[in-house]
């Protein structure tokens, strides 16, 4: 399924009729919603007064979508008022509705003022009022008169349209951090069940699980995500029972709409896990076709034990530590030893495996295994979104094999367009491709399903990187900062944008604060390619000793070592330690295409062909590959 290669042709002549239609200076209004006023004639848009820069597509997007306000307007209404007579790629709306949500200032994750409905359009949500011009633009801060209220009211609850869920982490009453593993799994497996539903938004993982043992009240914890509904949970396991007590508010008006309390045994969780999912989906009066209620509540195992070990698999998995994915993948074997046909304890196990390669393990070793892992979960169940995405990340990462990568992530996408990681992960592969505008919408996707993942969001900004928008990008970062301070790689990526703007100062101190959150060989050979740029040999090849040292007790990959001697302007020390990595099959080597660390060797023809070898270049005329 192709899923970003979109076009539209339009032209005046033959497009067909709109009610949408760009304002002209004789209709043109004042719109006002919040601290915002927007003046289609002077085509200016304030907040309290001061004005705010947009570029004038965004500006068109924002002239419509406020006209149309509390109303879908499609993706092909958009493309063809806002760029009449052009060859157009969705991906070139995406990007304006990205910009132009920074520019409103909304929370991460766009919904306050715009939202996504998924493969349609967009709607504009904030209340509308269209205001008498030249006394509103006197009194910016103050409402005025109204002529018109655009927005419609909500329903009332009885008839409401629940087309969102947030699912907060199920609160473990037990007091046993052993018992933590079933609190989290419950949740992420009603999350992975909703995710399935095609006109259905459930937030992801990373998400939801920033608000795990919060005291702030579910209803405000609702408006903040922009979700219509919410489910609460508690566990409370005693001996081999489990009380599980589950309740959804309606975030409007924070009216319980369905609670329940299960007394089951342990082995009967997942049982639960999909009443409650049934539950839900009725209560909220989602129409399900025949094959979203088998996803809703697929079991991938009747194996009591089995779907236990699983879930301390997952618990782990998401732990990241290298201890952590040891215990993971000792978790799923256990899992796959009880339910041999468990597939998706073998996508599990492809995970952690993936996770280990690289960092912790010689990829050499650890990627085969997460392949095997993941074709094994497919010949069980072609379904499984999970698996084709795992498949996918290594046929991109360690086979080089780019069509194959492709057709699995774009097939993880067509079975559970609501799998964030799968829209991530095609988005990587799409910056391999040099399609940057086509990435970004993906990682859009994947930041609408799971707005508050540091992943996600620092994505977006390694994708403004990637476009040369560095202001941009440090902007994105610090937001991402802002959701977690201590997540390591944006500090690792600001490092890289202040080396490419040529802030070496900036660069180090970015550099050293990721030292000190994680001392990585990765990060600390990060630094000593600083040094070199910054003329400081010494500390550099001190990092170089360092790197070699660790490498008598544990796995240092040879790019390391290679970044360093970038760094110091020794190229054929650098290739040398390149052409190691490569053997390797090391992940960085399709980075280097798009990253900022091989800046200096980019018109050396060995760097080329490095490229060329893993597939990212094609042949060139007189070139002899290695």
């Amino acid at each position: 399924m192709d899923v970003v290669n979109k076009s539209h042709k339009v032209s005046k002549a033959t497009s067909r009729t709109s009610h949408v239609k760009l304002p002209t200076n004789s209709a043109a209004r004042v719109y006002q919603f919040d601290s915002f006023l927007l003046d289609q004639l002077e085509r200016r848009l304030l907040r309290d007064g001061n004005a705010v820069e947009l570029r004038p597509k965004a500006f068109d997007l924002l002239s419509v979508l406020v006209e149309r306000a509390g109303h879908l307007v499609t993706k092909e209404e958009l493309l063809e008022t806002v760029w009449p007579d052009a060859f157009v790629e969705e991906a070139n709306l995406s990007v304006n509705i990205t910009m132009l949500r920074r520019a409103l200032g909304q929370r991460t994750g766009g919904q306050h003022y715009i939202e996504t409905v998924r493969k349609l359009g967009y709607r504009f949500v904030a209340e509308v009022l269209e205001v008498n011009g030249e006394s509103a633009l006197k009194t910016p801060g103050r409402k005025q008169q109204t002529t018109l209220v655009v927005v419609q009211e909500r329903k009332l609850a009885s008839s409401r349209d629940y087309s969102s869920l947030a699912v907060l982490p199920f609160e473990n009453e037990t007091g046993d951090p052993g018992a933590e593993y079933l609190s989290d799994g419950l949740t992420e497996s009603i999350i992975n069940g909703f995710s399935h539903l095609e006109d259905f938004r459930v937030l992801g993982r990373n998400t939801v699980f920033r608000y795990k043992a919060t005291t702030e009240d579910p209803q405000k914890i609702g408006e903040a995500l922009g979700v219509s509904s919410l489910l609460t949970g508690r566990i409370l396991r005693l001996d081999d029972q489990v009380i599980i007590r589950a309740a959804v508010i309606d975030v409007k008006n924070g009216w319980q709409i369905w609670g329940e309390q299960y007394h089951r045994k342990l082995s009967d969780v997942l049982a639960v896990q999909e009443e409650i999912a049934e539950e839900i989906s009725a209560k909220l009066r989602l129409k399900l076709t025949a094959d979203e209620k088998r996803r809703l509540t697929k079991r991938y195992t009747d194996n009591s034990a089995a779907y236990h070990f699983y879930l301390k698999g997952r618990y782990h998995t998401n732990r990241y530590a290298h201890k952590g994915l040891g215990l993971a993948i000792d978790y799923f074997r256990r899992a796959i030893e009880e339910d041999p046909i468990y597939a998706l304890a073998y996508a599990g196990l492809s995970d952690a495996y993936y996770r280990l390669s690289n960092l912790y393990s010689p990829t050499t070793e650890a990627m085969p295994k997460a392949k095997l892992a993941a074709q094994r979960a497919l010949e069980i169940d072609e379904t499984l979104a999970e698996a084709h995405a795992a498949l996918g990340s290594v046929l991109m990462f360690y086979d080089w094999d780019w069509a194959g990568a492709r057709r699995e992530l774009s097939r993880a996408i067509e079975v559970n367009p609501g799998c964030a990681f799968a829209h991530q992960r095609l988005a990587q592969y799409l910056n391999f491709m040099g399609s940057f505008a086509e990435a970004l919408h993906e990682y859009e996707v994947a930041l609408d399903l799971d707005p508050l993942s540091p992943a996600i969001c620092l994505n977006v900004a390694l994708e403004f990187f990637f476009m040369g928008d560095y202001e941009q990008a440090i902007r994105q970062a610090e937001k991402t900062l802002e959701i977690d301070p201590t997540y390591h790689p944006t500090h690792y990526l600001m490092g890289w944008v202040h080396k490419r703007r040529g802030d070496l100062s900036k660069a180090l101190d970015s550099f050293e604060r990721v030292m000190i959150l994680d001392d990585s060989s990765l990060f600390l050979a990060a630094l000593g390619h600083a040094y070199g740029l910054n003329g400081d040999d010494t500390r550099a090849l001190t990092i170089v000793d360092q790197l070699e040292k660790r490498s008598k007790h544990q796995y240092v990959s040879s790019y390391c070592r290679a970044l360093v001697y970038i760094g110091l302007d020794e190229k054929d020390l650098a290739f040398q330690w390149l052409e190691r990595a490569f053997e390797e099959r090391s992940e960085m080597i399709p980075w280097l295409k798009v990253g900022a660390d091989c800046d200096s060797l980019r018109s050396d023809p060995r760097f080329y062909n490095l490229l060329y070898r893993c597939g990212l270049e094609p042949e060139r005329a007189g070139d002899q590959p290695s």
